[in-house]
Formats: C-alpha cells, structure tokens, sequence
C-alpha cells in the first residue's frame, strides 16, 4: 500500500526523501506560525543572520506550542522512522523506538534570501572509504506556511545523492544532476536522509517561510548540533515514548 510504513520507508532509501500530504491538522500549524513568529522576532533583535543573508537558523523552546506530540511523536513519522532503521518491533509495538530525537530547531529564509550552497546536513561516517550505507539519520521538515516557487522552497539532489561515498565536488556534481524544489501545503511534511544533498532558495516573497526541523538518529549516533533542552517540569509531562525519544536531551531546571 502506497500509505504503509513500509512504502514511505522505501521511498527514503531509494530516493532520499518522502512527504506526507496534510499530515498536521491546520489549526495546529497556525498556532505554531503564530508563536513562532514572535519567538523568530525576538530572535532577530538579537542576533543576526546565521545561515546566509536574511535566513536564520534558530533553536526551539521545549514549551507549547511546539512541544507538542504531534510536532516531536507523530505516529506516521515515527513508524517510517523506524521502519527506515529497522526496528521491526515498533510495527507491534509502537513504544518499542529506539530512535533519538536529537535536534529540535528551526530554518527560516526571509524576504531577500539567497543561494545556499549545495550541502548534506551530516558528516560521512567513513570517508576514507568509499562505501554507501543505510541511512543514520532523519530530518523532519514542517513547513508553517505554504511553500510556494515564490517563498524559497528547500531544492534537494534526490535518487541517490543520499547514498554518495564522498571524494568528489558537490557543487560541480549538482549542477549536472536533476533536482526539485519541494513545494507543499502548509501541515505537510517532508522526510529526508540527512545525507541527501539541497540547498535553500531565494525568497521573493513578502513574509518570511518558516520551517521547524527535527532530526532522528539511530541511538549510537551523535548529530553534530545541540541537543534538545527540555524543562524538567516539562520532562515529567511528556510521555515515556517521549522520553525514549529525548533521553540525550539536556534538561533544566
């Protein structure tokens, strides 16, 4: 079946990436948009654009709205996740994960964005060898708006790119490799390997395009960004799942 586990799963291995349409409940996204905003205001007082011109990387409170289940537990999500690093428990089991969520952040291009270079998102585990291996880590994107040809939609090298050993040019591979700009509805999702290549776009548009990322990693592999900070308040609340999920997460007090 072409909505399984299983099918998303593959699509990850063969070509790098997968979307689940209208996954997210709108209302859901517009208070998120919302929040964000305001978080992503504050931020730019404060500190400037770290990601290129006018497009900001930024960390995400482990507070409502965004600590919530369907953004960082969702049940479609982590039942490829886990189909794409073969726990074949999880599928009787749904608490039986053995992923990590090991980022909980944000990338946001604003109006007047440009280029990114052509890049992975994560290091070659042996780059010594030329050797292609099953995916390590996931990235989550959840765009809060619609992501238009307008706004700077994420332009990804998919059908193998994640699969690459390493030992050549990126940037003059990509420009002889077919790529797509992944356009979608706002409560959409897209899944991708770590590895896989893409770059952010310009943004034409009038208002910025916010994305949340999150990433899931096999439990032995460390991603090379900060770790999730969660409130111990806020750890006591959450499921045990949950706690699987973020058991490298820093927490305060």
């Amino acid at each position: 079946m072409t909505d399984s586990p299983e099918f998303h799963a593959d699509r990850i291995r063969v070509n790098g990436y997968t979307i689940f349409e209208d996954l997210l409940p709108r209302a859901l996204i517009d208070s998120l948009r919302d929040a964000f905003d305001r978080q992503l205001s504050e931020h730019m007082r404060r500190e400037p654009s770290n990601r290129g011109a006018n497009r900001y990387q930024m960390y995400l409170p482990f507070e409502p709205p965004f600590a919530d289940p369907r953004v960082y537990e969702n049940d479609t999500v982590l039942a490829v996740v886990e189909a794409v690093f073969g726990n074949a428990a999880f599928a009787a089991n749904p608490e039986a994960v053995t992923s990590i969520c090991t980022y909980f952040a944000s990338d946001t291009p604003l109006p007047g964005s440009d280029y990114q270079r052509v890049h992975s998102d994560t290091q070659l585990l042996f780059p010594e060898n030329r050797l292609s291996l099953p995916a390590y880590g996931l990235v989550l994107n959840i765009p809060l708006v619609d992501v238009t040809e307008e706004n700077g939609p994420m332009e990804i090298w998919p059908g193998g790119t994640h699969l690459w050993p390493g030992g050549s040019d990126i940037a003059a591979l990509a420009q002889e490799m077919p790529s797509r700009r992944v356009t979608m509805n706002a409560g959409s999702v897209l899944l991708r390997d770590l590895r896989m290549w893409h770059r952010g776009t310009p943004n034409h548009s009038d208002r910025s395009r916010p994305n949340i990322a999150l990433v899931y990693t096999r439990p032995w592999y460390r991603f090379e960004q900060k770790v999730p900070v969660i409130p111990r308040a806020a750890w006591h609340e959450i499921s045990d799942r949950a706690r699987k999920l973020f058991r490298h997460a820093v927490l305060t007090d």
